[in-house]
């Protein structure tokens, strides 16, 4: 088939090894005469190589998603704050053990602070909440001053502050509509409010849940689950909450061990 030996003959032992993608073919008189390979990287065709990869490039597979027991339990990961929590959850109602507020604060500014907004929680919880929620207000008060106290100092008025806590907490409960019954406006004229209590809320959210990565479950949320405002903080979860959130666990442990008992079989 070949005159001569340079016109690339497939059994001539000096043939380019497959890295040679590149063919040059010369024609005189449009009969192939010479032909060589080499390496494309580098050349001005590298980029027609490049394209080539790309379209015969097998997607790679996505991961299988992970079981409904397991999104539910890192979904409750994220709202009572870790795994460890979760299996240490309880659905005794909410004491007041704790709740009274620091004696010593570094100035008067901070302590007519904290009482004014302590007053005006108690007042909302009496209102629209119950004996449990007033708790739940309290300590996420207690929280703030404890980790992030300019969020409570910085904070227009006190009733701004309370309302960003019942926010919060409230959504953290499910409180709100159209999960609860509650209409955060309510709320919100309660305090005498001009602006609505998501207006700090998100603030008082975000100095609650500190460094931890709570944002994921905003979208993958799983199926049967209420929704709430993940916090991370299980003190600050009414029993209710708490009940079905257990219920919602030992399910899924349930079906964790029966998953791992059918493969251990």
């Amino acid at each position: 088939m070949y005159d001569h030996p340079w016109l690339g003959d497939p059994g001539y032992p000096d043939e380019p090894s497959g890295l040679d993608r590149l063919t040059h073919l010369v024609l005189v008189d449009g009969r192939l005469v010479e032909t060589w390979s080499e390496p494309v990287t580098g050349t001005r065709w590298q980029r027609y190589a490049d394209r080539f990869d790309r379209e015969l490039a097998r997607p790679v597979p996505s991961p299988p998603p992970p079981p409904a027991w397991q999104r539910v339990l890192d979904w409750l990961a994220s709202v009572c704050g870790g795994a460890a929590a979760v299996l240490a959850l309880t659905v005794e109602p909410l004491t007041d053990d704790g709740c009274d507020l620091p004696t010593e604060t570094p100035d008067e500014s901070a302590r007519s602070r904290l009482e004014a907004t302590a007053e005006l929680l108690d007042a909302v919880a009496a209102r629209w909440f119950d004996a449990e929620m007033a708790i739940a207000f309290r300590r996420a008060l207690l929280h703030l001053w404890a980790e992030e106290p300019e969020t409570v100092r910085q904070a227009r008025t006190a009733a701004h502050l309370a309302g960003g806590i019942c926010w919060a907490v409230g959504k953290a409960n499910g409180s709100y509509r159209p999960q609860g019954d509650l209409r955060m406006g309510r709320v919100q004229e309660s305090l005498a409010l001009s602006s609505a209590i998501s207006g700090y809320g998100g603030t008082v959210r975000r100095a609650l849940v500190g460094f931890r990565d709570l944002d994921r479950p905003r979208w993958w949320r799983p199926d049967s689950v209420p929704t709430l405002e993940p916090l991370g903080l299980p003190d600050l979860l009414a029993s209710p909450v708490r009940e079905r959130l257990v219920r919602l666990r030992d399910r899924a442990i349930t079906a964790r061990d029966a998953a791992d008992a059918d493969d251990a079989a």
